[in-house]
Order: structure tokens, then sequence, then C-alpha cells
């Protein structure tokens, strides 16, 4: 008897033991989950104070010591004014329509530019030199575009290179022997069809 009465009393131990266990091994994996939780929710509040508060120094208002202009600010709105002054547009050039260089494509490029010449060139001068000139600027346009992809218009970085190159080739159509006139070539249209 007293084997049955050791025995039940392991076997209560035993069985105590087993519930005890189950109750940490449950404690300690809820306890897990709340830590886990309560980082996230710290580390994704400070990341939005912190976020708000780098935007805030950002986009502040401007104090009216920043709104006051300096002896640098005059002299770049002065250049800004010159260089205004010491440019106009021509902008009579037609508008070119191109298939680009896809295979099986049926798409279609419409450009049109307008030239920023300087002012060192009067506009009856300018448009002297460039109304001749203007069947064979238009046919290097529709060549120009034609050579093109579509990939090789697609971003920023490729029409400004597109844009330097038209004014490389304009100046040397129009001015081959002598200096550039023409500043900057603009984007007047541009579709893609």
């Amino acid at each position: 008897m007293a084997d049955t009465d050791d025995q039940e009393k392991r076997e209560d131990k035993a069985t105590d033991k087993d519930e005890r266990s189950g109750r940490v091994g449950t404690k300690i994996g809820v306890l897990t989950w709340i830590i886990m939780a309560v980082a996230v929710v710290l580390l994704a509040g400070s990341g939005f104070v912190l976020g708000r508060l780098f935007a805030g120094s950002f986009l502040s208002e401007p104090t009216e010591s920043s709104q006051e202009s300096s002896p640098t600010d005059e002299i770049t709105q002065n250049d800004s004014k010159t260089d205004a002054e010491n440019t106009w547009y021509y902008s009579d050039l037609e508008s070119v329509v191109v298939n680009p260089d896809e295979p099986g494509a049926t798409r279609f490029v419409r450009v049109g530019v307008i030239l920023e010449i300087s002012s060192e060139l009067s506009e009856e001068k300018a448009k002297e030199l460039i109304e001749p000139q203007k069947p064979p600027l238009i046919n290097w346009l529709n060549l120009y575009f034609k050579s093109l992809t579509l990939g090789e218009m697609e971003n920023d970085r490729d029409m400004k290179r597109i844009l330097s190159q038209i004014c490389d080739a304009f100046n040397e159509i129009l001015f081959p022997d002598a200096k550039p006139q023409i500043k900057k070539v603009l984007i007047r249209e541009f579709n893609i069809q």
C-alpha cells in the first residue's frame, strides 16, 4: 500500500509539474508576443515622430531674416534678368511627325521645338538666316527622331541629351563658321502615340 501511495504521490507531482510547465510555457509565449508588439509600436512611433521633426525642419515657414535678400541673391537676380534680356525665342518651326525606330510598331512621335537665340543676333537677321534653312532643319529633325527608339526618349536625362544634340546640329547648320547663336532648344510639343 505504501508503494501505491508513493506511486500516487509521484503521479500527482508529475501532473503538477506538467501543469506548471504548461502554464509557464503559455506565459512565456504570451509574454514574448507582448514584448514584440510593444517594440513594434515604439519603433513605429519613434519613426513617425522623427519623420515629422525632420519634415518640419525642411518645410518650415520662412522667417523674417530668411526673407531678406542677400547681396548674392541680388547678383543672381540681376544675372537672370540680363540673361532673359539677352535672349529671344523663335517658334516658327513646324512640328515633325515621325515613326520611331521600333520594329513592327505603328507608333509615331510628334515633336515641336522652340529655339532660344542669343540677343547678339537680332530677330530680323535670325529670321533671314532661319527661314531659308527651315527645310534642312526639318529634314534633320525627321531623320534624327526616325533613328531613335521609344526607349531612348523615356526619361529626363534622355530628353536633355536629345535637346543638346538638336541644339548642336542646328548651330552647325545655321552658323557653320561662326559662333553658335542658339543657346538652347526647348520642347514646344512632344507626343508619342
